[in-house]
């Protein structure tokens, strides 16, 4: 006797199912009509006949069967199939378009940036123009007055002060 988990596409819990439903072998199983195996839970009336034959062939010894429900039938293509298929594509080219959107927001925002970097470089540009400009002026004032100290240091070094150069005036007039 082979038991009834031997038997292909019979696992532990259908094998449960099966026992407990008065399938204890697989010749039970090979000697049932499909309408009693319809009775056992997780067995459909499809799957049964896949089982009785799948059964025979464990108790005759044969090679077991690959495949215990038999081969579907195809069906014909639904209105709502097509239409799914529309809605698919219509919706594949929603992605494309989104996508392409983004990839072009993406480049803008991109470009903006760019700009923002330029603007940026050519406001520093200018501000350390402006400072260097404000820098020589300083440079240029402070010369100027160090020249000035330096010309009045020299004059008296020379003795030639204004207040000497007078004196010397009011001389010259007081003996003419």
């Amino acid at each position: 006797m082979t038991a009834v988990t031997k038997v292909r596409g019979i696992g532990e819990a259908l094998g449960r199912a099966l026992n407990d439903n008065g399938f204890k072998t697989a010749e039970d199983l090979a000697k049932a009509k499909p309408a009693a195996l319809v009775a056992v839970p997780g067995i459909g009336a499809r799957r049964g006949p896949g089982l009785i034959a799948a059964a025979k062939q464990a108790t005759s010894g044969a090679a077991l069967v690959a495949k215990t429900r038999p081969p579907k039938a195809p069906t014909r293509k639904t209105a709502q199939s097509r239409t799914s298929a529309a809605a698919r594509k219509a919706e594949a080219e929603a992605k494309v378009a989104a996508e392409k959107a983004e990839a072009e927001a993406k480049a803008r925002k991109k470009a903006k940036a760019k700009a923002k970097a330029e603007k940026a470089a050519k406001k520093k540009k200018e501000m350390e123009a402006a400072i260097s400009k404000a820098k020589e002026k300083i440079k240029s004032k402070a010369k100027s007055k160090k020249d000035k100290k330096s010309k009045k240091a020299k004059e008296k070094a020379d003795g030639k002060s204004k207040k000497d150069k007078k004196d010397k005036k009011a001389k010259k007039k007081a003996k003419n």
